[in-house]
C-alpha cells in the first residue's frame, strides 16, 4: 500500500522548561537515527522552511497563550536536505499542575503526492467503493482542524497505515461519532490523530465484525 509511506511521529513538550521528548518516528522524519539529537524548539524551528516559520510560531502561541489545539500544514529540511511535507498537531494538556503539549508530526509527502494520482491502491479501490462515507469523513476533519480536502484524505491515509485498519473502516467510525454527537467539541479539543484514536477504541469489535463481513 501507498499508504505505508506516511510515517507518523509522537512528541511531547514541555513550555516551561522547554524539554521535548521524540519518538523514535520523529528522529527519522527529520533526517536523523533516532537518538542523534536533543530535540529543541531551536531545533525544530531550523528544520521549518523558512516561508512557514511565521505560522510555526502563530501556531505555538494559539497552543501556549489561548490554550487552542492546533493542526498546521508545512514543510520541513531535513538533516539530509530532503524537502517534506508534514502535517503538526498537539494540544494542552494539565498534568499535576504543569502545561504538557502533546502531539503528533504526520509526514504526508509521498502520500498527499499519491492522492492526486491515478494509480489504484487498496486505499484508492476503498475510496472508489465507499466514496461516500470517506468523503463525509473528509468533510467533518476539513471543518474540524481546518485542512484542504487533500490533507483530510492523507490523514486518513496516514491513521490507516500508522493502526493496520482500514480506511472506509476509520471513516465509517468518524461519521457514526459525528452523528452522535461525540466529536471534539463534545469531549474536549485534542489533535484529529488523537481523536482517532480514541474514536476508534470506542467501537473496535464492532468495526472489526464489518470488517470480517466486507472481505
Amino acid at each position: 500500500m501507498a499508504s505505508a509511506a506516511a510515517l507518523v511521529g509522537r512528541y511531547t513538550y514541555r513550555p516551561e522548561t522547554d524539554e521535548w521528548w521524540w519518538s523514535d518516528t520523529m528522529f527519522m522524519i527529520h533526517g536523523f537515527e533516532p537518538g542523534a539529537v536533543v530535540p529543541t524548539t531551536e531545533l525544530v524551528m531550523r528544520h521549518v522552511h523558512p516561508e512557514d516559520v511565521p505560522a510555526a510560531w502563530e501556531s505555538r502561541e494559539a497552543l501556549l497563550e489561548r490554550c487552542e489545539p492546533f493542526s498546521f500544514l508545512h514543510r520541513i529540511r531535513t538533516a539530509r536536505n530532503d524537502l517534506r511535507v508534514v502535517l503538526a498537531a498537539g494540544h494542552l494538556e494539565d498534568e499535576d499542575g504543569t502545561p504538557v503539549v502533546h502531539g503528533h508530526l504526520v509526514d504526508i509527502t509521498d502520500v498527499r503526492q499519491d492522492a492526486v494520482h491515478t494509480e489504484v491502491d487498496t486505499a484508492v479501490v476503498d475510496f472508489v467503493e465507499h466514496r461516500a462515507v470517506i468523503e463525509q469523513a473528509k468533510g467533518v476533519l476539513m471543518q474540524l482542524y481546518s485542512v484542504d480536502t487533500d490533507t483530510a484524505w492523507a490523514l486518513l491515509r496516514a491513521f490507516s497505515a500508522d493502526t493496520n485498519r482500514k480506511v472506509r473502516d476509520i471513516a465509517r467510525v468518524l461519521v457514526d461519532a459525528v452523528a452522535g454527537d461525540r466529536t471534539p467539541t463534545k469531549v474536549g479539543p485534542v489533535s484529529a490523530h488523537v481523536m482517532l484514536e480514541r474514536l476508534y477504541s470506542d467501537v473496535p469489535q464492532a468495526v472489526a465484525n464489518d470488517s470480517a463481513k466486507a472481505e
